[in-house]
């Protein structure tokens, strides 16, 4: 016996493939499911958390200004060397070399202190030290280089005051605030987007796969049609034309069929890509197209968006942030103060102390000499404008007639929100009326088709007349479908628009 080599390998190859086919794991989806699934997988979500994140730790850092706060600088070490010229008696100038080496630090304890009336203030505690080697030539005699050794040590207390200007510390806390209000609302109004593109994205494809079925039913139908053409034509019951037209039909049932799995497939992978699934992922989606009526007050459904859309709070929040940038604008050319007055302890080590002592005996002079030395001042500057030719005047008004179109945007933005709604609960109605209109109409032509196939099987009709009957049924079923879809995405869009559920009865707002 011979054995086909090329028909074995083939054989193999298709077991090997429906192996892999239903070992693969097969993820049933439910919308509920689906929508948890985006809220933490999706692409969009993830990055617009990115963005409430970054506003939250601005937010907590603006606080933090307000906190007591540590800094130091070092200094280690600062050299210096190079030629001075010596004048010489009865002589010209003789070039001799001069250096320094210091090793300096300060180290400053701040509290800032915003809360105080007319732009704030901060108080400052500083402690500084620093020890100085230097060596240079005796003006009497070049020959000799004079060093030295000294350490200077202080302790102070620092307040300083601005005048008559804003409060930039505080300012700078109220856009913080602003802003991570705003992003909060981004993100509420995002997840509220998300979930109504999974809700839409779920219904197509569920749409293109109940397209599929459709189209299978449709080609079933039109096969055992075909057979029993072929069957009364090969008995002379039938006349060849209507038994080539039922092959005809056959045939294109097919393609379409072909055509639908193609668009299941696209819809499918953009719907894993949306929720953020991967790719090689294989689904499948379910749902109940159970019709349940949803009463909804249209008085209600408006004052619940009016209070809810974060858009409203958004644009409340663009003119608080215009408000703070006309002060910033007007307080460039106001009239600007500032107070600073401080109390130091200071002092030098004594110079008589040989050169080449330790810095511990150097410190203890100049610690001894600070003891006894304080030094206190204070300073007051004040800046005046005179005369810019009008320019602040003109981009104070630049920035108020912003402002202006901002409270414009908001006005409009209620007059918006007030007509989106009214329409989608009309849209709700009326997609509810339809549905229920189709749903008969489905149940009709479901009856019709089954009397139409009996009629045929007896004689009574022509294969075209059947045909035709089984289009209308497949009209009737997707009419059904996309008339359903359109009702649910209605009560979805009124859901993101309300930030309220009206089939469960519920807020969303947290």
């Amino acid at each position: 016996m011979r054995i086909n080599v090329s028909k074995l390998f083939f054989a193999s190859l298709i077991i090997s493939a429906q192996s892999a086919l239903f070992s693969q794991q097969v993820t049933v989806l439910t919308l509920d499911k689906s929508i948890d699934i985006a809220l933490e997988e999706s692409y969009s979500i993830k990055s617009i958390k990115q963005l409430v994140y970054s506003a939250e730790r601005n937010l907590w850092a603006a606080r933090a200004g307000y906190k007591t706060y540590a800094q130091s600088k070092m200094y280690a070490p600062v050299y210096d060397e190079g030629f001075k010229l010596i004048e010489v008696v009865e002589g010209n100038p003789v070039a001799k070399q001069t250096g320094s080496y210091q090793v300096r630090g300060t180290f400053d304890l701040i509290q800032p202190m915003p809360w105080i009336p007319f732009g704030g203030g901060s108080l400052t505690f500083r402690a500084e030290g620093y020890r100085l080697n230097s060596w240079t030539p005796s003006l009497a005699d070049p020959g000799i280089d004079i060093k030295s050794n000294q350490f200077y040590s202080s302790l102070s207390a620092i307040v300083e005051k601005p005048l008559f200007t804003i409060n930039e510390l505080k300012l700078g806390l109220q856009q913080a605030e602003l802003n991570y209000e705003r992003q909060s609302k981004v993100f509420k109004r995002s997840e509220l987007d998300l979930v109504y593109q999974v809700t839409r994205s779920f219904y197509q494809l569920y749409r293109r796969a109940q397209e599929l079925e459709i189209n299978r039913e449709k080609v079933e139908r039109q096969e055992m049609i075909y057979n029993t053409t072929q069957k009364k034509f090969k008995a002379g019951l039938a006349a060849e034309v209507e038994a080539m037209q039922a092959e005809v039909e056959l045939v294109q049932y097919q393609n379409d069929l072909k055509s639908s799995e193609s668009r299941k497939k696209e819809q499918e992978a953009a719907f894993k890509q949306l929720i953020g699934l991967p790719l090689s992922s294989t689904i499948s989606v379910m749902t109940d197209l159970e019709l349940k009526p949803v009463i909804v007050d249209q008085e209600q459904a408006v004052e619940l968006a009016l209070n809810n859309r974060s858009e409203i709070v958004e644009k409340l929040i663009d003119i608080e942030e215009q408000k703070i940038n006309i002060k910033e604008i007007d307080a460039r050319v106001s009239v600007k103060g500032n107070i600073k007055g401080y109390y130091r302890f200071s002092g030098f080590s004594d110079a008589a102390i040989p050169y080449g002592a330790t810095t511990e005996d150097l410190f203890n002079s100049s610690w001894d000499v600070l003891k006894q030395t304080p030094n206190r001042g204070v300073t007051f500057e004040l800046e005046i404008p005179v005369w810019d030719w009008g320019k602040n005047r003109a981009q104070v008004q630049a920035a108020e007639a912003t402002l202006q179109r901002h409270q414009l945007i908001l006005d409009d933005t209620y007059v918006t929100i007030k007509r989106e709604v009214q329409d989608l609960v009309r849209s709700v109605y009326e997609t509810y009326d339809r549905v229920t209109m189709l749903e008969k109409n489905r149940e009709v032509s479901e009856k019709s088709f089954n009397i139409s196939l009996q009629r045929y099987q007896n004689g009574d009709i022509t294969p075209t007349d059947l045909a035709r009957a089984n289009d209308q049924l497949n009209t009737a079923k997707l009419s059904y479908l996309s008339a359903y879809i359109e009702y649910k995405l209605s009560l979805a869009d009124l859901q993101r628009k309300t930030l309220y559920d009206f089939e469960n009865k519920r807020s969303l707002v947290e």
